[in-house]
């Protein structure tokens, strides 16, 4: 995957990795890039980001969530049993796929659907 930002203003790394531009790009709007290690480097092929306090990012999010009332549908998961109920959900869920236009949906295993453009029988996808 390109990152959009440097696919413009940029030089693009290689595919997934996460080069010096990019983390310089993070820190310029206010995210701080790391590999969620101590001492963590903040290039690599897996990083994630935190927010630096009061940086742009920030701010520009305590503007829209304060001040224009703007929700965030955005739930983190806090801890190692919450994510591992959400893994156990997620995983009960099967995927439907329309014979004909290949319209996807997700439902749980045994649920008979019918695809709401082509009126085709909804199959079930084998998991991989």
């Amino acid at each position: 995957m390109v990152h959009l930002e440097q696919q413009h203003f940029g030089t693009p790394p290689r595919p997934g990795y996460h080069n010096r531009e990019w983390a310089a790009m993070m820190r310029a709007v206010g995210l701080i890039p790391t590999t969620g290690e101590p001492g963590g480097k903040a290039t690599g092929q897996r990083v994630e980001h935190g927010i630096e306090p009061g940086g742009r990012f920030a701010l520009a999010c305590a503007e829209l969530v304060g001040e224009r009332g703007f929700i965030v549908p955005y739930v983190e998961c806090t801890d190692e049993a919450e994510h591992a109920a959400r893994t156990r959900k997620a995983a009960s869920k099967t995927r439907y796929t329309c014979p004909a236009c290949e319209a996807n949906a997700w439902a749980k295993p045994e649920t008979r659907l019918v695809c709401g453009a082509c009126h085709q029988p909804m199959l079930a996808s084998r998991r991989r």
